[in-house]
């Protein structure tokens, strides 16, 4: 790991803890004390909040916003133009779609699955294996358990908890 200076397009410059064959994108914002692990790569005009960890060999897409305290791990893909308000962690080999948003607050377990355009409201939890289809909406403080599947365009509403190995909605 080492230590670089990373100028964002602010002109600001800031140390980055970046391990080796890191590629960051053009224009990116990167705040305060961030890691980036090796192999990871930050797509163009992303947006890293400060205190982050970003996993070895995880991909940022373009134009995607990851908050401060934000905790991504190794493996996991986050789309295009995705908003990870912050203070969340997503384990080891996670995909969020495109457009996808994710409150703050909340735990995406490892190798689950999020779709595209779905929005997740803060303090969620869900467990290993899930899979959250496009256009859904899961509410705040729900707990999703592990290996559950929703279907595109469901709805679970606010503190609503999905046991697992169940499978909910249309398209499921």
């Amino acid at each position: 790991m080492n230590t670089v200076a990373h100028t964002n397009p602010n002109g600001k410059i800031v140390l980055v803890n970046v391990g080796k064959n890191v590629t960051i994108g053009q224009d990116v914002t990167i705040g305060k004390n961030v890691t980036i692990g090796e192999h990871a790569n930050i797509g163009e005009h992303a947006n890293i909040g400060e205190n982050s960890y970003i996993g070895r060999s995880s991909n940022i897409g373009d134009g995607s916003y990851i908050g401060r305290g934000s905790n991504i791990g190794y493996g996991s893909y986050i789309g295009r133009d995705a908003i990870i308000v912050g203070h969340l962690t997503i384990g080891k080999n996670v995909t969020i779609g495109s457009y996808s948003n994710i409150g703050s607050y909340s735990n995406i377990g490892e190798d689950a699955i999020i779709g595209e355009h779905v929005t997740i409201g803060s303090y969620v939890t869900i467990d290993l294996y899930s899979y959250i289809g496009e256009h859904a909406n899961i509410g705040e403080h729900a707990n999703i358990g592990r290996n559950v599947t929703i279907g595109k365009n469901a709805i679970v509403s606010k503190n609503a908890t999905i046991d697992r190995d169940t499978t909910i909605g249309p398209d499921a």
